[in-house]
């Protein structure tokens, strides 16, 4: 006499609906997963966006705080001179260029200003940065204290 003894397994039924929950379930984790990438991805960009910016600001408010400023209208190019050193800026509208060092950032208007009045060119003591809409049409000004002896010389 044979004993029919059943052994434990899963039927093939059990085994598509498994396949299937798994195949949803890594489907929904590849999706999350691309989202979560581009998320960081925007927020890379934007830190390096804001880094620059802030670089700017830095580097523009030393020079405006160790040399005397004189703005050239039709070349947008902004004199730093002091009796040993002498720096240029030349503002584009897809890069601003310090002496030899380019700064990929795009600006809309520049506006240079001398006792909170806009110029055209000469001597400045403010300078206003209207950045593009790629950096939400942001504002860096920058400006420059001037002791009696500014006045006393002009």
């Amino acid at each position: 006499m044979f004993l029919n003894k059943k052994i434990p397994s899963f039927t093939l039924s059990e085994m598509m609906v498994v396949l299937v929950i798994s195949a949803i379930v890594i489907s929904l984790a590849i999706t999350t997963l691309s989202l979560v990438q581009n998320h960081i991805r925007r927020i890379s960009n934007n830190f390096e966006k804001n880094t620059e910016i802030r670089l700017l600001k830095r580097i523009l408010t030393n020079d405006f705080n160790k040399y005397v400023l004189e703005y050239n209208y039709t070349e947008k190019q902004l004199l730093c001179t002091n009796p040993i050193d002498t720096i240029s800026y030349v503002f584009s509208e897809s890069y601003i260029l310090r002496n030899k060092d380019t700064m990929q950032i795009s600006i809309t208007e520049n506006t240079v200003y001398l006792d909170a009045q806009p110029i055209k060119e000469g001597v400045i003591d403010a300078f206003k940065l209207t950045l593009s809409k790629e950096y939400q049409n942001r504002e860096i000004f920058v400006f420059k204290q001037k002791d009696a002896t500014f006045y006393m010389n002009n």
